[in-house]
């Protein structure tokens, strides 16, 4: 083979050569190509299962602070029923609208049970309505009752300092025919060994010592109630 014979056949195979190695450039720069399309994707879906994330945590946060508080008021509502029963024996004309406004606090319990994963605004007005009709049956009637926190001074009817907890506040209208709105209340307080203190009493009535030591000997709670208020009427 003379050096123009082995020339061109170096040209020959340079040139498949060439074609190969085009050939795989190319096909790499394809793969190369599909690859960052690959990954623009799943970036992209990253980012977007990233945002589904936090958005996620944020309703479970949301969602676990709604039911701690649902949560709080029903036990609230369940100590003032417990409040209620133990003091189911007051004066006999009340005694229905005591029953009512347990009913009616019992009926909210529930409501407020089942409504835990609804709005807080449809909670909200029902809750309102079910406060304004029990509201209504103590207007009529002239005695109402609620939780006190018992934080204040005690009165002198007080007969320990070792009471802790919350007490029942008992109020009364329609005495002073010159003011019939004004309220005459004292708090009750039930000790751990169940008996009864009076705490609070406004306006300060004479003889409280004596009607704490009846109510402890007889657990009359409807006769002490009648009582209480008969101190009131005298004190105006």
């Amino acid at each position: 083979m003379n050096l123009a014979e082995l020339n061109a056949s170096l040209n020959r195979q340079k040139g498949g050569f060439d074609r190969w190695a085009h050939s795989r450039l190319n096909a790499v720069e394809s793969v190369r190509q599909k690859h960052e399309v690959e990954l623009r994707k799943a970036t992209s879906e990253y980012e977007d299962l990233k945002a589904s994330e936090e958005k996620l945590h944020a309703e479970v946060e949301g969602l676990d602070s709604s039911i701690n508080q649902e949560n709080k008021e029903a036990e609230e509502l369940l100590e003032k029923l417990s409040y209620a029963k133990k003091s189911a024996q007051m004066l006999p004309e009340e005694v229905g609208r005591i029953r009512d406004e347990v009913s009616l606090k019992e009926d909210l319990l529930k409501q407020r049970k089942s409504e835990t994963r609804h709005g807080a605004a449809a909670k909200q007005d029902r809750l309102g309505k079910l406060q304004r009709l029990a509201e209504t049956y103590g207007q009529r009637l002239g005695l109402h009752f609620k939780h006190s926190a018992g934080d204040q001074e005690e009165s002198p009817a007080v007969s320990d300092n070792g009471d802790s907890g919350n007490a029942l506040r008992i109020g009364f209208t329609q005495i002073d025919r010159r003011n019939p709105d004004k309220t005459f209340w004292f708090d009750v307080r039930i000790r751990e060994d169940d008996t009864y203190t009076i705490q609070q009493v406004v306006p300060q009535v004479e003889g409280l010592q004596e009607l704490e030591q009846e109510l402890n000997a007889d657990n009359d709670f409807s006769k002490f109630v009648r009582k209480m208020r008969k101190k009131f009427k005298e004190s105006v």
